[in-house]
């Protein structure tokens, strides 16, 4: 999960939740023309951390 703090219990209902969203065919969609639109990071910077590996 993007952004989660790990070991903080504040919002497990809130957290619980996420496990109801359901996607359809229209937001499937919608979603894969938003990202045809972006650059393949991998192929721009490439794996994180590259950099430290010999």
């Amino acid at each position: 999960m993007v952004g989660v703090r790990l070991g903080l219990s504040e919002h497990i209902k809130d957290t619980n939740a996420i496990f109801s969203l359901e996607l359809d065919e229209e937001d499937m969609n919608i979603i894969a023309a938003v990202s045809k639109k972006g650059r393949n990071l991998m192929d721009i910077i490439g794996d994180c951390g590259d950099e430290y590996r010999a």
